[in-house]
């Protein structure tokens, strides 16, 4: 929160004490005949004030005053001119008011005619570089506080993250810096401007303007107000662009009916470059990210391709085999052949089935509409209903399950929860060798329930566990088959239950899936 409010300070600081030092408002020394005027005014003042004090303060204390007077008229914007007639018109004063013998331009001492004179030449020199000075420290403080602009653009412009926000920005600080009204216009394509101003802007280009939009737009040049092509209209019209493209316009329109200075220009062109680049920034970060999704779907095509034509071929060149063979008297007499012809055909359309269902569930994932029907089962159900899926598989393996009494009801999408542990059921026995177990268990943590299941496999290498659950994924080196999406599919239906899924190794061999779901999931 302070570097927000740090930033907003020194926003607010441009727009308040340093605006007119941008603009060039702030009045530098000048020496127009109404200053000219004003300092003789002064120093006459002065001196008449100073004649009635000094018979009490003497004449030589009256020639430092009159030095100080000098001194700070370049401070209330007296340019070199100005100051040097007040030096003269002070001398002069002073020689026939002051100096005796007075009323009269006649010195009758030397070290008063010295005096004099040296009083002149340092009233004159003071109140030159006095002045000088003046102009020079207004010349760095109006540099230091354009550099000051430049940099709060470039600063917002760099963390912009869309062409809303860079045209925010840019409107917000050309409306600040130059107190101008702003309207940005974007290209639809190369060629062609949009027909609205960006929302952005403070003012909508008219109808009778924008053939003059369309010119500065195709030809790359500035027109409109204060410039000689088509100056007949109410807004100063900039090119957007780039080494490679056309980007679009900016219209400005002067609050003030004067053009802007050369240097004001040069701001002003500096900052339509920094905004101009913004711009290309973005539309090259968005060149980028088509690049990528399309890189990432083909490439996520090619994956699916490769994967589903595999495990469609198998079975399906399976059940054509067996179709084919039951043509067949002497097998289709044959009941022992034929029953084994019917399991294959069985297995293969199993296979299938589990195939379109896994590519069913991550079309609902991908989606985005997966909304679990929550209700209150008992964990144990849930558990034998995956386990019958699995009635022939388990029979060459042993299953251990291990369910507290006092395990409480859990509020869970049955049918979702049943086809994770199903993936995951599935996927420990394609992995670990027959006559081996597979245990379930079972344990509250809190008002969590946890589900723990292991196999005693090969388990995972160490540099997958963080892979293990992305879509595609197979385990390098395993056997062939499977898509690498049941597992996938499991950790988006728990998620969707608030809950988490993840992966380790037992310490004697094996691979564990801990499940962690909320007990009141939903409530």
């Amino acid at each position: 929160m302070e570097s927000n409010d740090s930033n907003n300070i020194t926003a607010e600081g441009i727009q308040t004490s340093h605006k007119k030092i941008l603009l060039g408002l702030i009045p530098r020394p000048t020496s127009s005949p109404s200053k000219y005027v004003s300092a003789a005014v002064i120093i006459l003042l002065m001196t008449l004030t100073l004649y009635h004090v000094a018979g009490h303060i003497g004449y030589q204390t009256v020639s430092l005053l009159f030095l100080f007077t000098v001194t700070l008229l370049p401070l209330f914007n007296f340019g070199p001119g100005p100051v040097f007639v007040a030096a003269l018109i002070s001398a002069l004063s002073w020689n026939f008011f002051f100096i005796p013998p007075q009323f009269t331009f006649h010195i009758a001492k030397v070290d008063d005619a010295l005096m004099f004179f040296m009083y002149f030449l340092i009233a004159s020199v003071s109140g030159y570089l006095t002045s000088k000075i003046r102009t020079q420290q207004m010349f760095l403080r109006q540099k230091e506080e354009r550099t000051s602009a430049l940099y709060n653009l470039a600063k917002e412009l760099s963390i912009a993250n869309s062409i809303d926000e860079i045209c925010s920005i840019a409107a917000k600080n050309i409306r600040m810096i130059f107190q101008a009204e702003i309207a940005i216009i974007l290209s639809e394509t190369p060629d062609k401007l949009k027909k609205a101003s960006h929302p952005s802007g403070t003012f909508s280009v008219e109808e009778s303007e924008w053939h003059i939009a369309n010119w500065v737009f195709l030809n790359s040049q500035t027109a409109g107000k204060f410039t000689n092509t088509l100056s007949a209209c109410s807004a100063t019209f900039y090119p957007l662009k780039s080494k490679s493209s056309r980007l679009g316009i900016i219209g400005i329109r002067l609050q003030d009916s004067r053009a802007l200075s050369v240097e004001q220009q040069n701001l002003l062109d500096t900052f339509l470059t920094q905004i101009a680049d913004a711009f290309e920034r973005e539309n090259l970060n968005m060149i980028a990210q088509k690049s990528m999704v399309a890189y990432e779907s083909e490439k996520l095509y090619k994956t699916l391709f490769n994967s589903i034509s595999h495990e469609l071929k198998t079975p399906i060149t399976t059940i054509m085999g067996a179709v084919s063979s039951l043509n067949d008297e002497n097998i289709s007499s044959n009941k022992t052949i034929l029953f084994k012809l019917h399991e294959e055909i069985k297995i293969a359309a199993e296979r299938l089935h589990r195939l379109v269902e896994n590519l069913l569930d991550m079309a609902r994932l991908e989606s985005g509409n997966l909304k679990p029907k929550l209700d209150w089962y008992p964990i144990a159900d849930l558990i034998n209903s995956v386990l019958k899926r699995f009635e022939k598989e388990l029979k060459a393996r042993s299953i251990t399950v291990i369910i507290p009494e006092e395990m409480p009801l859990v509020k869970y999408d049955f049918g979702l929860l049943e086809q994770a542990l199903v993936n995951i059921i599935h996927n420990s026995l394609e992995y670990s060798p027959l006559r081996s177990t597979i245990t379930i268990e079972i344990k509250q943590f809190g008002n969590n329930c946890i589900i723990n299941i292991s196999d005693n496999g090969n388990g995972f290498p160490e540099d997958t566990f963080d892979k293990v659950f992305d879509k595609f994924y197979r385990i390098p080196g395993t056997k062939a088959g499977g898509t690498g999406l049941g597992l996938s599919i499991s950790k988006g239906f728990i998620e969707a239950h608030g809950g988490n899924i993840s992966a380790s190794n037992k310490p004697g061999g094996g691979a564990v899936f801990s499940i962690s779901l909320p007990i009141t999931a939903g409530v």
